[in-house]
């Protein structure tokens, strides 16, 4: 016996366990040494770059969060490398990332509202309103996601406020802010899978509001809502990328149902941010007083009032009534099955926020 030869599958078995030896000692060094990460071959987002890029803390006389860089003349345009120095030991342009973010939800007026709120004097736009980093680029350096707001940082930057203290002394101040529409940021968190994580659930670990939190613990988000049942059909009335004829009569076939659990999705935010931080509105209650939806986010801004019927005024509807007009209102009988799939949720979430509108008891559509 003890001269016994080993068997093949005995080979095989002490040759893998070699091979994951050295593959694991490749990992380290190359991780290590080398900067090597096969996460990053894999796709996966660089997360380390999110907080490498940034600063240990924003510049306090800027409302907005934003910090100087320090760049090479040729990597910026014109403008920045005539811009600041610092006593000649480099150029420096200023970086933004926003104030406030409308995370949701996608036809509910998000394109609207964050119009209204660029028409405030002290606010500017990304030259990208929807920028779809956090949720869908987050492979790409946090720069590219910088980039958006280059703009807005030059406006930021130049547009001043003067003060002067009790002293007599001159206090410049930067009160000028941007924000972030993309209204998928509330539930979108598809890319966690890449990142080759074994949950036991099956369930991301981390989520998007896990790392804007790690990067803005105090910024402000706005989440304007909508009936779910009336969401999912303009949804499906207006998906770009559903190449299919679309009618009442097929429209259950090919709908995104689960972007209507809002409770769901809301309650794993506030179990990071506090609730003071999120702002939840009703579309509906828009449609009807814009003035009095709007005055309560500008406040929740921070922003001075303003009188400018482009904020507070009524707005001519999109081409919905076009789209329903040729397709057809939802068949009752698709209304109730999906009232009834929705209410559970609808419940949970008018107790989540001790509000009964949430219920969506008096409202059929918008």
């Amino acid at each position: 016996m003890l001269n016994q030869q080993p068997t093949t599958r005995q080979f095989w078995g002490k040759a893998l366990v070699l091979c994951a030896c050295l593959l694991t000692l490749l990992f380290l060094y190359g991780y290590s040494y080398g900067g090597w990460n096969p996460l990053e071959d894999r796709g996966a987002p660089r997360w380390a770059a999110i907080f490498s890029a940034l600063p240990k803390e924003f510049l306090p006389d800027y409302k907005n969060p934003c910090w100087f860089e320090k760049v090479q003349g040729t990597d910026v345009d014109s403008r920045w490398r005539e811009g600041r120095s610092d006593n000649g030991t480099g150029q420096f342009r200023l970086r933004c990332l926003p104030y406030f973010y409308i995370i949701g939800m996608p036809k509910c007026g998000t394109t609207d509202l964050y119009y209204r709120i660029n028409q405030h004097p002290d606010v500017v736009s990304a030259s990208k309103n929807e920028p779809n980093w956090w949720t869908l680029d987050q492979h790409q350096h946090l720069g590219k996601y910088l980039d958006y707001f280059d703009d807005a940082a030059w406006d930021i930057w130049h547009r001043t406020r003067k003060r002067w203290t009790s002293f007599g002394e001159e206090v410049v101040s930067h009160d000028v802010i941007t924000g972030d529409g993309d209204p998928i940021t509330i539930f979108y968190n598809d890319h966690w899978r890449e990142e080759l994580w074994d949950t036991p659930n099956n369930e991301p670990p981390i989520l998007i509001a896990d790392l804007i939190r790690a990067v803005q613990p105090n910024v402000k988000f706005i989440l304007t809502l909508r009936n779910p049942t009336d969401r999912l059909y303009s949804d499906y009335l207006f998906w770009k990328f559903l190449h299919v004829k679309r009618s009442n009569t097929d429209f259950h076939t090919r709908v995104r149902l689960r972007r209507g659990l809002y409770e769901v999705y809301l309650r794993d935010w506030l179990s990071i941010f506090p609730r003071d931080q999120i702002l939840v509105q009703r579309l509906e209650d828009h449609a009807r007083d814009p003035n009095t939806t709007m005055t309560r986010v500008l406040n929740f801004l921070d922003l001075g009032p303003v009188r400018k019927k482009s904020i507070f005024g009524f707005r001519k509807r999109n081409s919905q009534k076009r789209k329903y007009d040729s397709i057809g209102q939802m068949l009752p009988k698709t209304r109730r099955i999906l009232n009834e799939f929705y209410r559970p949720y609808n419940e949970r979430l008018a107790e989540l926020l001790n509000n009964a509108d949430f219920l969506w008891q008096k409202e059929s559509s918008v």
